[in-house]
């Protein structure tokens, strides 16, 4: 038991997080920050990386949590821990989760009281779509109003009056239309290692194209280039209308999954227009790659093909940084402190196992995998970062 097709938050889904989107949209709240943690394999290392995330939540001066995670079974034992610690240093937390028939909680404590179950099947129970039960804005709107009424339940009142507002950090999103006709023509010009991939291929899917057979899905990302800055600050040039898709198996068809593989007709195989997901109106990026036999299943094959589809990416980066045209619109996204309100912080219970099943964090670009470090290396232990570098991509899904 850990992780599945329907429920995997994509790369994607932390650039435009909808937990990250509702904290930050309301203004009864301070959005402090986000804890990003790792799911561990080890009971002991579970332990120490709860006590670890509560200790830097209470650092951050939080009065509530929100925590969220895209696994279940043995991972809710991280996700029960979670909570538990931060009920313990005065916290009270909100849980985000799929529960469905499948992924009822292998452990409790006293802590555990409120989750949303952002199940969406109606047969309750895992499937092979991915995003079929991920968690959507809908989700994310019933945790704010949920933490509103733990704190009240906690004596920490919530007020709407504003005492004053800082600007503490900004982010300026500059965002650009894709066409086919900003392809380079070097884009398959990209070198790969041959010990773990047998095959790349890269293709572009017009909008509606999805009638076609794709292996297991291993992420969907965005296009987008730092212009000035570092992640979370500056200015971010995004490429709108189209979304980096990576799928893979091995040479004798061996197909990469945690607890089942999403292998199939596209259309069949994934729900668009859903958080973390292309929308229908995005052409695809294609990365598909054949991974020498074993490495569908080694740590080192699955670095492989996200560093592959990583440089597919860059190509369009540069093509991205060199436009000269004015944006077609630019977001500007500011990190808040809002004097007298109470402070919320998101725990983020991420991929740290490995493989498949792994998390890496503040890549070269946004969205991106190269130069980032994978939590299981990191031992697991927690980052905090901004919402704004949440929002600007500091988060890759190795799924």
């Amino acid at each position: 038991m850990g992780l599945g097709p329907s429920i995997k938050m994509t790369t994607k889904h932390h650039f435009f997080c909808p937990m990250t989107k509702a904290l930050s949209e309301d203004k009864d709240l301070e959005f402090t920050g986000i804890i990003i943690d790792g799911v561990s394999e080890v009971c002991d290392d579970k332990e120490y990386t709860a006590k670890r995330t509560a200790d830097l939540a209470r650092l951050m001066q939080a009065d509530a949590a929100v925590v969220a995670i895209d696994g279940w079974g043995n991972h809710h034992v991280d996700f029960v821990s979670v909570i538990e610690e931060l009920g313990r240093r005065g916290i009270p937390a909100v849980g985000l989760s799929y529960i469905g028939q499948q992924g009822r909680l292998v452990c409790d404590n006293d802590y555990v009281d409120c989750i949303v179950d952002f199940n969406k099947n109606v047969s309750g129970y895992e499937s092979c779509v991915v995003g079929d039960n991920n968690l959507t804005d809908y989700d994310a709107k019933k945790a704010v109003g949920l933490v509103k009424l733990k704190l009240k339940r906690a004596g920490k009142e919530v007020t709407s009056e504003t005492i004053a507002e800082q600007i503490v950090g900004t982010l300026i999103q500059k965002r650009y239309p894709f066409s086919p006709d900003l392809l380079p023509a070097d884009i398959l010009d990209v070198p790969y290692d041959e010990t773990y991939l047998k095959e790349v291929k890269v293709t572009v899917l017009d909008p509606g194209q999805t009638h076609l057979f794709v292996n297991s899905n291993l992420d969907f990302f965005p296009i987008a280039a730092k212009e000035e800055g570092e992640l979370g600050e500056g200015i971010t040039r995004l490429m709108t209308g189209v979304t980096m898709m990576v799928t893979g198996a091995e040479e004798g068809g061996f197909q990469p999954s945690n607890i089942g593989s999403s292998e199939g007709l596209l259309k069949n195989q994934v729900v668009f227009d859903r958080a973390g997901i292309p929308a229908t109106t995005d052409y695809l990026i294609h990365v598909d790659v054949t991974f020498q036999e074993g490495h569908g299943r080694s740590a080192e094959g699955i670095m492989e093909a996200h560093r592959f589809a990583d440089r597919v990416a860059g190509k369009l980066r540069k093509v991205l940084l060199a436009l000269e045209v004015e944006p077609a619109s630019v977001n500007v996204f500011h990190n808040i402190r809002r004097y007298g309100k109470r402070k919320v912080v998101l725990v983020k219970i991420v991929s740290g196992l490995g493989n498949m099943y792994d998390t890496a964090m503040f890549p070269f670009e946004p969205g991106g995998f190269l130069g980032a470090h994978n939590m299981m290396d990191s031992k697991n232990l927690p980052y905090g970062i901004t919402p704004n570098q949440c929002r600007d991509g500091v988060i890759h899904s190795l799924l």
